[in-house]
């Protein structure tokens, strides 16, 4: 919908892009009396969430959010619509209310009944809808068909479109710039090995300089988008392969969010997207993802394995083993499905088939530390203890991180007062 990010307060450029999202509104309510706003929140849920399937948010839903902060300031600004609770003429409310105003948002006012007449509105919002009650039942009526004849959202311009009024000139020599930017940014991901179409479970090493450039070029590329520049999806793509690598999940996903906005239709944006919410532990947002993937590209090992491994995490192994052995129907010596289905065969307590995909996978790729510790578990599990410790030595060696892994790790549980054991725990 466009971009605000000019702060209200200070009137100076905010870093922050926001994008207002087209079914919300925001609520400025006051948090006391209790029982008034549990009315008021049925009343709004009843006929926008639940008949309009608008969502609704409010600052007091949020937790450490006091007085007025950037937070609110965002959650203004991303609504589309506002409404505002003045009953008890609370000051947070008013100045919420204001806010909204400034940015030209459509408003709905709620008082009480008796009071509306009272009402001195500045003259350039008394043309705002004002539902006056005694309960807060009695606004739903009305409220509805409010929202039958809402207005678009308004889309403030963006600074770069200030520019352009202003100095037109300017505006084309940056626009120059940001070219440049995209360009060297798009080749230096590519040096890095990290334009692939679907992100991989192994993360790139990049050498200082390269790591360094692309760090760069990524402030610069969020400086742009900060001024309202337009870009292509696989720009903000690859933004998203470089947060990924780095680690940075809430930053990639902030990158897909964006992507989707300029091209909904991309099964790997949503495979990605997926993945990502799965490292961040929200499976039901991934699945929900994983599967529309799958609708707009079927058959995609990748999204199979990343789905199967989301299954796994829930402890649906059933489903889970369904999507491994499809995606190995389609791509069969993949190595990082076999561990994957080795795992799902473990947890189902099928060790001989666990064992055969973890050794097909290290014939296809030779000491995978991460297939090592998967041997080494499943070994544990069936009470071969000399094989789990071997397994689990070379694993260690290959990555200290599965040091930390096994420390917790219930599958070796059989051995955990081993000496062998206790001393592998051990840092060098």
């Amino acid at each position: 919908m466009g971009q605000i990010i000019r702060c209200p307060l200070t009137g100076l450029t905010c870093g922050i892009p926001v994008t207002i999202q087209d079914k919300s509104f925001f609520l400025a309510e006051a948090e006391k009396p209790e029982n008034n706003r549990q009315w008021r929140r049925e009343a709004l849920n009843t006929v926008l969430e639940r008949e309009y399937k608008y969502k609704v948010r409010s600052a007091l839903d949020e937790s450490d959010v006091n007085a007025f902060t950037c937070k609110i300031c965002e959650m203004i600004q991303t609504c589309a619509y506002g409404i505002a609770d003045i009953t008890s003429n609370n000051p947070n409310v008013l100045l919420e209310l204001g806010m909204m105003i400034a940015l030209g948002k459509a408003v709905i006012i709620l008082t009480q009944k008796g009071q509306e007449q009272e009402l001195k509105l500045p003259s350039d919002i008394i043309d705002k809808e004002v539902i006056p009650f005694q309960d807060y039942i009695e606004i739903m009526p009305k409220l509805r068909k409010m929202v039958e004849s809402l207005p678009s959202p308004v889309s403030p311009p963006s600074p770069i479109e200030d520019i352009e009024r202003i100095q037109p000139q300017l505006a084309e020599e940056l626009k120059k710039v940001g070219v440049d930017i995209i360009k060297e940014f798009k080749e230096s991901i590519t040096e890095a090995k990290l334009d692939t179409i679907s992100f991989r479970e192994e993360k790139e090493d990049i050498p200082p300089e390269l790591d360094e450039r692309l760090r760069s070029l990524e402030e610069k590329l969020e400086n742009m988008r900060g001024l309202g520049f337009a870009t292509d999806a696989r720009t903000a793509s690859l933004r998203a392969h470089y947060f990924y690598n780095r680690g940075k999940y809430e930053q990639a996903l902030d990158s897909l969010n964006w992507a989707i906005e300029i091209e909904p239709d991309d099964p790997s944006t949503f495979n990605n997207r997926g993945l990502t919410y799965r490292l961040l532990k929200k499976y039901d947002e991934s699945l929900t993802d994983l599967n529309h993937s799958l609708e707009l590209g079927p058959d995609d090992p990748n999204t199979l394995l990343n789905r199967g491994n989301t299954y796994g995490d829930l402890r649906e192994y059933d489903k889970s083993l369904a999507d491994l052995n499809h995606s190995l129907e389609l791509r069969p010596d993949d190595p990082d499905t076999l561990v994957a289905r080795g795992v799902t065969y473990s947890k189902l307590k099928r060790y001989d088939e666990a064992l055969t995909d973890f050794n097909r996978s290290l014939e296809i790729k030779p000491n995978d530390p991460g297939t090592l510790y998967n041997l080494a578990c499943v070994f544990s599990l069936r009470g071969k203890i000399d094989d789990a410790l071997t397994y689990l030595k070379k694993a260690i060696k290959a990555d200290e991180k599965y040091r930390e892994m096994a420390k917790t790790d219930e599958d070796f549980d059989n051995i955990r007062d081993d000496p062998r054991f206790k001393k592998l725990m051990e840092s060098d």
